[in-house]
């Protein structure tokens, strides 16, 4: 910890061979339009038909063991094998292009560090067509955590959480992947006020670059701080890791790519509060006029009435889940977070777990901006030690069906009990994993009758000793949609 604390302003130009028309290609997807399809704005996969796919991971370390160690894991869903390369950008240097091959209805994984080593490091991940999903998984001594890759590129990125405070880290990644130099500004938002440091304020980033920030050398000892990150020339792709060391009872290491937008309507399909385990949301404002929002719990039994909010432009507030009569103890929920006057929000939900909930860790994750009928998610498995936990939401007026679906060496395998699932109108349901089939490294696909909304969490146990797996703690992200399936 007291290492990544020390990291302060880090850039590194490097040079890297990147196949031409990247940045066409990435800026503006197969069946995208630059800022007005949303998504130019979110993570999705691609058709398999389109002629090719590329995916920015950022916010991971490349071989620094104490902060997070990352690994993109790429998963295949379709019939044929798909073939490309990863080109990894660290700091210090080192950047370095290898082969990549994802065989039909199967995964690949690569270590950063075994490509090119650094204390913090991006990837750049092009494949010869689509239908793949990419995401980035760390470990550390704090523990895992996992977030989607950014399948586009955006000139400004936000982040509604973090802290910097003597027992946390926050350290904002900013990649450049792209020829041409950006211009980037850095705006911290915390309850005392905005913080413009002139330090981060009008800094270029060479083209094919990675510029690391240490926040709390310029935000020092704020318990809440939201971030955004703009380039006044240029796109770019962010993402932060927050680490918490356990000295003040929180502990835990959570890596998320920002939102490329703020959005009027932001889903959590999961959601349960009790002794051990607390929720809250962090709801950021990045706008020059107010907005109000309006929460509403949809509740696994009974019901709870909705909660409007106001928050003051260019600001944000914290909402407790927790502290919340309208959230009963013990029943699980589901929680959508809607603008209701057109001022778009950013908002992230983090839980805190400790004894005597039966999971350990902070983690934290962004809510969903859209619904789809098919959804995939990279990073999954169910060997010992982990809880795979799929949490589906059908806000729709009809129920659902829903088959969760494994590949695996070539195969999409059906587990029994994981087909035909109904889901009813207006209600969540979630699913171990576990309990239908026993399986390390595998991706799933789960595809619904109606659109969905879809998130993956991970709980891992305490390793057994000498095993080398993460310390017990908590992950979660959204899984990705493919683009075929999202709309009405």
């Amino acid at each position: 910890m007291s290492g990544a604390r020390r990291l302060g302003v880090l850039a590194v130009m490097v040079a890297v061979l990147v196949a031409a028309g990247l940045a066409d290609r990435v800026a503006r997807p197969p069946g995208a339009s630059e800022g007005a399809d949303i998504t130019s704005q979110t993570p999705y996969a691609p058709p398999a038909a389109a002629a090719s796919s590329a995916w920015f991971c950022v916010g991971a370390t490349a071989g620094d063991k104490t902060v997070g160690d990352g690994t993109v894991v790429v998963a295949n869903t379709t019939g044929a094998a798909l073939e490309g390369t990863a080109t990894v950008v660290a700091v210090g240097g080192m950047a370095r292009t290898v082969a990549l091959s994802v065989p039909a209805a199967d995964r690949a994984r690569l270590r950063l560090a075994e490509v090119a080593a650094g204390p913090w490091a991006a990837a750049v991940v092009e494949l010869d067509g689509g239908g793949a999903v990419v995401e980035l998984a760390t470990s550390g001594p704090l523990g895992a955590s996992v977030t989607p890759c950014a399948s586009s590129a955006s000139p400004s990125w936000h982040f509604a959480e973090g802290s910097t405070t003597k027992d946390a880290a926050m350290t904002l990644s900013v990649f450049n992947p792209f020829p041409d130099d950006a211009v980037v500004d850095f705006v911290f938002f915390t309850d005392e006020g905005t913080i413009s440091p002139a330090s981060l304020t009008g800094i270029a980033i060479a083209g094919r670059s990675l510029l690391a920030v240490n926040v709390g050398e310029s935000v020092e000892r704020r318990d809440g701080v939201a971030a955004m990150v703009s380039a006044r020339t240029g796109r770019l792709v962010a993402a932060r890791m927050q680490t918490w060391d356990g000295s003040a009872g929180r502990k835990g290491a959570s890596v998320a790519l920002g939102s490329a937008a703020s959005g009027l309507a932001w889903t959590f399909p999961e959601g349960f509060v009790a002794e051990g385990l607390a929720e809250r949301f962090q709801i950021f404002n990045p706008n020059s006029a107010e907005a109000e929002v309006e929460i509403a719990f949809t509740l696994e039994n009974g019901g709870a009435e909705p909660l409007t909010l106001r928050i003051p432009a260019r600001s944000r507030l914290a909402f407790s889940a927790t502290d919340d009569t309208r959230v009963p103890r013990g029943v699980a929920h589901a929680i959508s977070v809607t603008a209701t006057n057109g001022v778009g929000v950013v908002v992230e939900r983090t839980v805190d777990a400790a004894a005597p909930a039966d999971r350990r860790g902070t983690a934290i994750t962004l809510g969903s901006r859209v619904e789809a009928r098919r959804w995939a998610v990279a990073v999954a498995g169910t060997e010992p030690g982990v809880v795979e936990l799929i949490v589906l939401w059908n806000r729709t007026g009809d129920p659902t069906q829903v088959s969760i679906t494994a590949l695996a060496d070539g195969d999409e395998l059906e587990p029994a009990g994981l087909a035909g699932l109904e889901i009813p109108a207006r209600s969540r349901r979630a699913i171990v994993v576990g309990d239908s089939f026993q399986r390390p490294d595998t991706p799933l696909i789960i595809t619904a009758s109606r659109p969905v909304v879809v998130e993956r969490d991970l709980f891992f146990r305490a390793p057994a000793p000498g095993t080398g797996g993460p310390p017990a703690s908590s992950a979660m992200a959204m899984a990705i949609p493919l683009r075929e399936s999202m709309g009405p």
